[in-house]
């Protein structure tokens, strides 16, 4: 797969920062993003750190990648998975 695109990057992100759907894993906290024909992981540490695309996955295969975001992305993915994880 060729780089990705920082327009992309901002877009996997943003998606992450509004989904509703995260699983517990001994990595941390993972949710997939929709983009561009392909399904995005995005991970967040289990102890602290920013988010990071973690890989994807579509037609031709899977990948592995480290891009990691910003804090102002980051944030609002916490907000996001906490909101989804939240016992109520």
């Amino acid at each position: 797969m060729a780089s990705i695109d920082p327009t992309a990057i901002a877009a996997i992100f943003a998606g992450a920062a509004t989904a509703t759907s995260w699983q517990r894993t001994n990595l941390g906290l993972s949710t997939r993003v929709a983009h561009g024909g392909f399904d995005w992981t995005v991970q967040l540490p289990p102890e602290s750190g920013r988010a990071y695309i973690s890989g994807s996955s579509g037609w031709g295969g899977d990948t592995c990648e480290y891009i990691e975001a910003t804090w102002g992305q980051t944030f609002p993915i916490v907000d996001a998975a906490m909101n989804a994880t939240r016992v109520r």
